[in-house]
């Protein structure tokens, strides 16, 4: 491979991991958002909340 062969693949890798992280960034922002905008609606709402003791028996449940 050439100087400039190398250096080109070098640019693409470069620009790939720079998208990456920058998706990346996006999603984690998306994702922080959607927890906050999920928060507030759990407060807002009027579900009951767990009584002390009485625990949800997912595992049980889908044994």
């Amino acid at each position: 491979m050439s100087d400039k062969q190398i250096e080109q693949f070098q640019q693409h890798e470069a620009e790939s991991i720079a998208l990456s992280v920058k998706f990346n960034r996006w999603s984690l922002v998306m994702i922080e958002g959607m927890i906050r905008e999920q928060e507030q609606k759990l407060v807002a709402s009027d579900l009951p909340v767990d009584v002390d003791g009485e625990q949800d028996n997912f595992w049980e449940d889908i044994a």
